[in-house]
């Protein structure tokens, strides 16, 4: 989306002006591996050889990936424990395997501070053309099969205060657009969500949190005149989070971490002449662990790892099997912070 990336490059240079306080920026390199780039089932993996068309044009059910990032932080304006803080950053990501896959993100951070964990925070966010895999729209074809690409344009408001030393609490209200190209616009959503996280310092040791999101995600594509299909998408979600940081002293590591993210979403779809969607659920689970090392005052590396796996329940045991899939990811990150102090 233009508009954003223009906004924030503006907005850093309008920075520049506000106040004299220093500028924190920086910029990230990431190459990573991922075994499963289009989420294939085990079913599809087996049917690859006989049916090419799935792989829309890659070579590979895997791929090496590099991301390249650049982020920025400013303090607008202070007064004592008030504080009005601008972050920003951007993305670009490039799967070599996969011709559609690149794409870029990118968001900005209004923060108003008055104490600590005390603060507001609105956060925009955008994921551009984002490629899923190539699909057939059976509105058009049986046989023909078309890239799915959607992009996301999410805002959310975030309150954090503190509960009680050493807890300390979040609670989020977002809103997540999600329009998909043609022609797949018959899967557009609306997504409203809420988050609630309760964190707690642990003396020496580091630091674990407990998150639950609450989602319902509305298609109305299927009431328009010139509906694609007549069928609903929408669904309702539950997902709960738990990480754990550790940041030791005088160990060669900084932090490092490990976090289980479950995710429950159940389709509202109850037509029968779509089995894809009428009455399945599915269970998707991430874990994660990482490690990250200081280099030096500037650079920093960090070494990640996920494990995802999708399970689908549906009456139908076919939909199951293809709904159903697991994923392994590896990544290494860069980071070069600096300050701008020239005031």
């Amino acid at each position: 989306m233009v508009f954003l990336r223009t906004i924030y490059f503006k907005m850093i240079l309008m920075s520049l002006t506000f106040g004299k306080t220093p500028i924190e920026y920086g910029f990230s390199f990431s190459s990573g591996y991922d075994d499963n780039v289009m989420r294939l089932s085990l079913k599809e993996v087996s049917e690859v050889s006989s049916n090419p068309d799935i792989m829309g044009g890659a070579k590979k059910l895997d791929s090496f990936t590099s991301k390249l990032g650049l982020f920025s932080k400013k303090s607008l304006w202070q007064l004592g424990k008030k504080e009005l803080v601008l972050k920003g950053n951007i993305h670009w990501a490039d799967y070599y395997h996969s011709q559609y896959k690149k794409y870029w993100s990118g968001g900005l951070d209004i923060i108003y501070k008055w104490g600590s964990y005390k603060n507001v925070k609105y956060t925009l966010r955008h994921l551009d053309d984002f490629y899923l895999r190539h699909y057939i729209n059976r509105d058009i074809s049986n046989t023909e099969a078309s890239p799915c690409l959607f992009s996301d344009q999410n805002q959310k408001i975030t309150i954090t205060y503190l509960v009680h030393k050493p807890y300390w609490a979040n609670l989020s209200i977002g809103y997540l657009q999600r329009y998909y190209k043609i022609p797949f616009t018959e899967f557009d959503l609306d997504i409203i969500y809420f988050k609630s996280k309760i964190s707690r310092k642990i003396k020496n040791i580091g630091s674990i949190s407990f998150q639950i999101e609450n989602g319902f995600a509305k298609s109305e594509s299927h009431l328009r005149e010139y509906r694609p299909s007549s069928f609903n998408r929408s669904y309702e979600m539950m997902e709960w989070f738990l990480p754990l940081a550790i940041r030791p002293k005088n160990i060669f590591f900084k932090e490092f971490g490990l976090s289980i993210r479950q995710e429950n979403r159940r389709y509202m779809a109850e037509e029968l002449n779509d089995p894809l969607h009428s009455g399945r659920d599915h269970l998707d689970t991430k874990y994660d662990i990482w490690f990250k090392k200081k280099i030096n005052e500037t650079v920093s590396a960090t070494l990640s790892n996920r494990f995802r796996t999708r399970k689908t329940n549906s009456k139908y045991d076919w939909v199951s099997d293809l709904k159903s899939f697991d994923q392994f990811q590896v990544w290494i990150k860069i980071e070069w912070e600096f300050v701008y102090d020239k005031y």
